[in-house]
């Protein structure tokens, strides 16, 4: 486990969450549009002009059929586009949540552990913490996971992660005016000694944890709320 207040010589020490906060799991399945049926080829009727030679006509059943498949595909297609932009993707190319897109950490909750370390490495931390296991990678991108070694949750200490506009380095007063209301601001003395900030945005609960009361944020820590 890491030392308080020297995480990492970095003075990052995970914010206190209850390990029964990360007991819920997390699904990342996205849902992809229907494509329209393909259209059956339509029957043709071959008639005779008055002058001998073959015209081909469709009757005006088939042809009002066509029409309304036209509709059809016409009205689809913003559906479609509005399932794409409900989620955005990750560095790796893969679909994220829309409800983390406020969250730029390069792999989003639901991403397996073999995952995480295919794309950072081999972990930096790797150990239980605050009853869940936490891995870390380059010192500063964590993720709490599950029994079955799913991310269920973010632990921030890269200061270029973006956390619904907020970042490492902040004020507790800086981040309540950016995201619109003030914190729940308390001292945890048993376990980190820091100070806390606690915000519900989306579905998620952020804490961010100082040294001091007016002091910068050193660390983040994001769970599910529901």
């Amino acid at each position: 486990m890491p030392k308080r207040k020297s995480f990492y010589q970095k003075s990052l020490s995970v914010g206190v969450i209850s390990s029964a906060l990360f007991i819920a799991g997390c699904g990342t399945g996205d849902t992809i549009a229907d494509q329209p049926a393909e259209s059956e080829p339509t029957e043709v009727q071959t008639t005779t002009a008055s002058d001998g030679s073959g015209v081909t006509e469709e009757s005006e059943e088939e042809a009002a059929g066509e029409a309304a498949e036209t509709d059809e595909e016409e009205t689809q297609a913003p559906e479609e586009n509005a399932e794409a932009d409900a989620g955005t993707t990750d560095e790796e190319g893969e679909a994220v949540p829309a409800d983390q897109k406020g969250i730029t950490m390069p792999l989003p909750l639901g991403t397996p552990l073999a995952d995480l370390i295919e794309h950072y490495g081999q972990p930096t931390y790797d150990n239980y913490f605050l009853g869940s296991r936490l891995v870390v990678f380059n010192k500063e991108d964590g993720y709490f996971l599950d029994d079955d070694n799913i991310a269920k949750g973010f632990f921030v200490g890269n200061p270029e992660v973006s956390v619904f506009d907020t970042r490492i380095g902040m004020t507790f007063k800086e981040i309540d005016e950016i995201l619109g209301a003030k914190g729940e601001v308390g001292y945890d003395q048993s376990e980190t000694q820091y100070y806390l900030n606690i915000h519900y945005v989306e579905n998620y609960k952020i804490t961010y944890s100082a040294e001091t009361e007016d002091g910068p944020v050193v660390e983040i820590v994001i769970i599910r709320s529901k």
